[in-house]
């Protein structure tokens, strides 16, 4: 028989996975109960069939309450590895309820490759956990008092969790008591996450995605809606939408755009290394850095981010939009997506700000430099010589086509073709002209001379020469050395 579906439509029990599951506990059952009406069985394979009836009861009453629990769901079935599944199996073969919370069943639900595997167990003790883990593996108890435990299986990590509720108790991310309790409601304990889409849960037992807040829905409608009040708790579930609306080509609901307008004070508690990794996962996995930046102006975000507000504008979105082109198209490799991403805002900040917006945004001091150097360095006289000597004098990581691919994303293309041009023909447009000489090649010269200073100023004085055309060769290079020092 057909019922109404709150995703809309219809759905018949045949295709509900409660009603699949049903259906084979009742063929089960009535096995069962036919091999005891069967006089032929022996006393002991009459107990066997008695207790496998039982068994089988109590898994359908067992079915039955979690299906007046669970509520709202979907027929799924997630790809899970081998080390995975033993972990779950572990778990339900010690009577608990494991499901699969988190970031890997949103991706799942999207087709996304997810390497981290959250669990999340009702029905028993973290110590109860512990040994059922054991079974299978060496179990890392150390955050067991907040109910957490970890285990590695097959050179997988896992982080398995009992459900708990969190309560603001003071500043920062730490400031925060955790209560533990194995049993929670499923709705009481996903009310404590951030998005309704990361708030979904997978039963592997069951095969389906249980869906408390109305998660699948806000993913096919593409919007990231807060789960509950407890949002407020941690101002940087703003920035996280941020980066997660950058990454998947969603919207901020409204009634979560005012939220976070809400909670802009809550920016000055948050630690500056959580905010970098949030900036972080929007440079380095974001496919709409611009929706990002309109999603800071519309939230009031930017005005925490030196002079960000002040050019969050359409040239703003031109400049960025252009890099995120390039990315794509392959012209900027994945591992300087941050630098120039980063280094397209910075180059419209002003000297003041650039540098504090991006130390407050990028992760490691070597993304940080790189980025204030493309963003504000300046191409020389277009002579042989001084693109040369350009080249050389390049910061670390950095190179002239570097310098080329970001003038023409800022909108400098005629500029950059030129110099680009220049350099591939004198062959330093990834990197310096190779010398043509050595330290040993000067010190040879003075070989009573002790090395000091005067072989760096020679060397380069030397090299000036060479980026000048006065020699060619190593040989010509001794030459002239012989004659200069």
């Amino acid at each position: 028989m057909c019922r109404s579906s709150e995703e809309g439509g219809r759905r018949c029990n045949k295709h509900n996975p409660f009603g699949v599951r049903k259906r084979n506990l009742q063929a089960q059952k009535q096995y069962h109960a036919n091999r005891l009406q069967d006089s032929s069985l022996t006393v002991a394979q009459r107990l066997k069939s008695e207790k496998a009836l039982e068994a089988t009861l109590a898994e359908m009453h067992s079915l039955d309450m979690e299906k007046a629990e669970l509520g709202n769901v979907r027929a799924h079935v997630m790809d899970l590895s081998p080390a995975t599944e033993k972990v779950l199996l572990a778990l339900e073969e010690a009577g608990l309820r494991p499901y699969i919370v988190g970031g890997s069943v949103r991706d799942a639900l999207m087709n996304l490759d997810s390497k981290d595997i959250d669990i999340e167990v009702y029905g028993g003790s973290a110590d109860v956990v512990a040994k059922a883990l054991r079974t299978i593996g060496k179990v890392d108890e150390v955050g067991k008092s907040f109910g957490v435990l970890k285990i590695r299986l097959d050179n997988e990590d896992f982080d398995v969790s009992l459900p708990r509720i969190d309560s603001k108790v003071g500043d920062g991310h730490r400031g925060f008591e955790v209560e533990v309790n194995p049993d929670l409601s499923l709705e009481e304990a996903t009310a404590r996450r951030d998005y309704t889409i990361n708030a979904l849960m997978y039963s592997h037992k069951l095969g389906f995605i249980i869906d408390k807040h109305g998660g699948l829905k806000d993913l096919e409608d593409r919007q990231l809606r807060h789960v509950s009040e407890a949002f407020d708790e941690d101002p940087l579930r703003v920035l996280r939408g941020v980066q997660m609306a950058s990454r998947f080509g969603m919207d901020l609901h409204p009634s979560t755009v005012q939220k976070a307008q809400s909670l802009k004070s809550g920016y000055n508690d948050l630690a500056i290394e959580r905010v970098q990794i949030e900036f972080e996962k929007l440079y380095e996995k974001g496919k709409d850095p611009v929706k990002a930046l309109k999603l800071l102006r519309d939230t009031g975000w930017d005005e925490h981010f030196a002079g960000l507000s002040s050019v969050n504008d359409e040239d703003l979105y031109k400049q960025v939009q252009s890099t995120q082109d390039l990315i794509d198209d392959g012209t900027i490799p994945k591992d300087k997506r941050a630098m120039f991403l980063s280094a397209a805002i910075a180059n419209k900040l002003s000297d003041k700000d650039r540098y504090k917006f991006l130390s407050d945004t990028t992760v490691g001091s070597q993304t940080k430099n790189a980025a204030d150097k493309l963003s504000t360095m300046k191409a020389p006289k277009q002579d042989d010589s001084s693109i040369r000597q350009w080249a050389y004098d390049m910061p670390r990581n950095l190179s002239i086509r570097d310098w080329v691919t970001l003038e023409k994303a800022i909108g400098n293309k005629k500029k950059a073709d030129s110099i680009s041009k220049q350099a591939s023909s004198l062959g330093v447009l990834d990197g310096p002209e190779k010398d043509l000489f050595v330290g040993n090649d000067v010190l040879s010269l003075k070989p009573n001379e002790r090395p000091g200073p005067w072989v760096k100023e020679t060397l380069a004085k030397a090299r000036e020469a060479q980026y000048a055309g006065k020699f060619t060769t190593h040989k010509e290079a001794l030459k002239w050395l012989s004659k200069n020092v």
